[in-house]
């Protein structure tokens, strides 16, 4: 079964309090702060494309990339319902090939965790690095170990969504930084209710790594965040964001 297949059918559920524009307000003030005039960007780890497509309303030229056939699927029929024009591929970020530059790449929802080697994420970097015009700017957010190690852990957790049953099962390893989403799903289907299996796999990396990687593929960091609002990272923070530019140093 290939990864996100099970998740992509029920992420919208799940993900249903996240409010997106206010997650493309955070982008464009990035792009006003830290970028030149963006009108080309593109959206990796896009998953069903919430963001891209919200971006897409908003004038910006969107490109929208994900390892999973099955998200991309569901993002271009939402991009259909919405009246936008962008452009899908499925592609690991990793090796992100898209064919042309943008003024902006963006990642949200630690799409970034899931590249659990340290020459996948350096590759990522590259590769962002390579697709950017010069002045143009990199905004990503990652999970942080406080969060992998000490809010998610060992834990499990329980959804119960509508005619949707997941019981989430986390396993961190030390030694690796990693953390194991065991999900099973359980949803009703014409009166039965069916399981399925998903296994996922997120890696926490230090800010003294992220930082070295994204220096070494020619990026300068400009800010740091620990959510939409700007506000400063600090050590207990669940998640960083970073706003990165490409030949300018703020």
């Amino acid at each position: 079964m290939e990864q996100y297949s099970v998740l992509a059918k029920y992420y919208d559920l799940l993900m249903s309090d996240i409010d997106y524009q206010k997650w493309a307000d955070f982008y464009e003030k990035c792009f006003e702060k830290f970028g030149k005039n963006v009108k080309k960007a593109v959206d990796i780890g896009c998953g069903t494309g919430s963001v891209t497509v919200e971006l897409s309303r908003r004038g910006y030229s969107m490109t929208g990339v994900d390892i999973s056939s099955e998200m991309l699927s569901l993002a271009q029929r939402k991009a259909e319902k919405a009246g936008v024009f962008i452009r899908f591929a499925e592609q690991n970020m990793a090796h992100l090939e898209t064919g042309g530059s943008a003024d902006a790449v963006i990642c949200s929802l630690d799409g970034v965790n899931y590249l659990t080697k340290t020459d996948e994420l350096s590759s990522c970097f590259c590769r962002v690095y390579d697709t950017l015009t010069d002045g143009g700017v990199f905004v990503f957010d990652m999970n942080t170990l406080h969060k992998l190690k000490d809010v998610l852990g060992d834990n499990a957790f329980v959804y119960d969504v509508d005619d949707m049953f997941l019981s989430w099962q986390c396993a961190y390893n030390e030694h690796s930084k990693t953390c194991d989403y065991y999900l099973t799903f359980f949803a009703e289907d014409g009166g039965v209710w069916r399981r399925c299996d998903e296994f996922q796999r997120q890696r926490a990396y230090s800010e003294r790594t992220v930082e070295k990687m994204l220096h070494g593929a020619g990026f300068t960091v400009l800010g740091k965040y620990a959510d939409i609002d700007f506000s400063p990272a600090e050590k207990d923070s669940d998640r960083i964001f970073y706003v990165c530019g490409k030949g300018k140093d703020k």
